[in-house]
């Protein structure tokens, strides 16, 4: 097996000999306003920052890049991102019911509180049999997940997993962990074994401030304040499976890029249509610098533009990512990637 760190650091990031899977934004629309959400300006009654431009992707953009001879080459399409939910997508299930027939596993991660159940179970009928997934964020109970996940309706999630489920297709409960609902995991757990859900994974937050706070304002103008759990999602599983690895030491640095979407051999493309690197490196003024350094046009990144394949051979995932890794110019991937990279820690119970 070829080595991992070989294969992140080496000539080009994505390759046509091994199958792909794809990091989709469908659109930068969502029905909630999570404060520590990017799409959210948490200083500002939770509205949605300028960078929210409400646009999608159309079932005409997989036709035309996603043809039947390309789907063999895709594994998985992940459909989450930074801004939106999947379900404010007005094709989401057309586009699921294109794909999967043709063997493309899909994994929708939503706070599952739009459409209606009939919708539901349409959904799950195309997802079923197969190795697709749906990623329901329900980060409490009736009285605690619409705390974080402002704008939902608990009840009314639980429904539409119900119909989900129902189908044979396969749900999991993702939970963040705050100082107000961590007192609830276990009654979650409990409740999504009951329901039928297929697994059930803690996150801890990377966005709580150096003193474990996150401060902001409520649409309704009142002041806001999330406290980090007391215990960290590594103690708990630590008492359920014993003990874990130990985590990264930062004295170490972070020279070492082991490159996620390389070596999943996964693009990004955001819901405006623009093939990146990741979604950490999407839109970013780091990204823009780059580009401009080595003459790279964004308009040619854009597949509304260019074929996708196209796009995936070209610069900057021909040579100039792995270039800049060898010698640390890009902080996003050091930060991200890094031996000591940070990001959100997830335990499956």
């Amino acid at each position: 097996m070829e080595d991992v760190l070989t294969i992140s650091t080496t000539g080009a990031m994505f390759s046509p000999n091994r199958p792909y899977t794809f990091h989709i934004e469908l659109t930068d629309k969502c029905n909630a306003r999570c404060p520590m959400c990017p799409r959210t300006n948490h200083l500002d009654h939770c509205k949605p920052n300028p960078v929210v431009e409400n646009v999608e992707l159309t079932l005409a953009d997989f036709k035309t890049h996603f043809t039947p001879a390309f789907c063999a080459r895709t594994e998985k399409i992940i459909f989450g991102g930074a801004y939106g939910d999947p379900l404010a997508a007005r094709e989401l299930l057309e586009i699921v019911e294109y794909l999967t027939p043709k063997g493309v596993a899909v994994a929708i991660a939503t706070n599952g509180s739009l459409r209606k159940p009939e919708w539901w179970t349409r959904l799950g009928t195309a997802m079923a049999g197969g190795d697709s997934v749906l990623e329901l964020h329900i980060d409490g109970l009736e009285d605690t997940n619409g705390l974080y996940r402002i704008g939902t309706d608990y009840a009314k999630i639980i429904e539409n997993a119900q119909a989900f489920i129902a189908t044979g297709a396969k749900a999991e409960w993702h939970y963040i962990r705050f100082g107000h609902n961590e007192h609830q995991v276990e009654e979650a757990h409990r409740r999504s074994r009951a329901l039928g859900f297929a697994g059930f994974t803690l996150i801890d937050s990377i966005r709580f401030g150096p003193d474990g706070v996150f401060r902001f304002q409520k649409p309704d103008g009142s002041a806001g304040v999330f406290h980090a759990p007391k215990r960290s999602g590594a103690d708990v599983r630590a008492e359920r499976v014993g003990p874990v690895s130990p985590a990264p030491d930062p004295s170490q640095g972070a020279g070492e890029i082991d490159c996620k979407s390389a070596r999943r051999n996964s693009p990004y493309i955001s819901a405006h249509g623009q093939v990146s690197a990741c979604c950490w490196m999407t839109g970013s003024v780091e990204e823009a610098g780059f580009y401009a350094a080595h003459g790279v046009a964004p308009r040619s990144l854009n597949l509304r533009n260019r074929p996708l394949a196209d796009i995936m051979a070209d610069e900057p995932f021909a040579s100039l990512y792995s270039d800049a890794w060898k010698t640390g110019r890009l902080q996003t991937c050091q930060i991200k990637c890094g031996r000591a990279g940070k990001q959100n820690k997830r335990q499956k119970l």
